[in-house]
């Protein structure tokens, strides 16, 4: 999915994404968070926050596990970030986000595209229903 990079749109990507996830309640939660964090990311450090930027939101369902990517438009002009987990600071307000992908995801890493945009991606390791004694009589 591709939306407008405002912030408003947060609020959106969660809304999808809660229902394109098969996912505990728990991992949903997660999923959410992190890709709500990413989200706010991708716009306040890319030209997606910029006039006629945008944020695309990619799900993939992969063996044993869910990726979801985060694609932002590239750095500005003026600045070359490369996404990275900061050190911690627990008075500050921001500087958090990939922290907190990190210790929600299973597996977490960026990719920097030819075409200058960068994308952050997650993996959430799906969990198998435990299997009723019914299920496993008759063997």
């Amino acid at each position: 999915m591709a939306v407008p990079g405002l912030a408003a749109y947060a609020k959106v990507v969660r809304r999808r994404l809660r229902a394109l996830v098969c996912l505990t309640e728990r991992q949903i939660a997660s999923v959410e968070l992190s890709a709500s964090e990413l989200f706010n990311n991708a716009i306040q450090h890319s030209r997606s926050g910029e006039p006629s930027g945008e944020v695309v939101v990619a799900v993939f369902k992969l063996p044993g596990r869910t990726q979801v990517r985060v694609i932002d438009d590239g750095p500005r002009a003026d600045d070359f970030t490369v996404p990275h987990l900061r050190r911690g600071n627990g008075e500050a307000e921001s500087g958090r986000g990939l922290f907190l992908v990190a210790e929600e995801a299973d597996r977490w890493g960026t990719v920097h595209h030819d075409d200058g945009r960068t994308s952050v991606w997650f993996e959430v390791d799906r969990v198998r229903a435990p299997r009723t004694s019914a299920e496993g009589e008759g063997r």
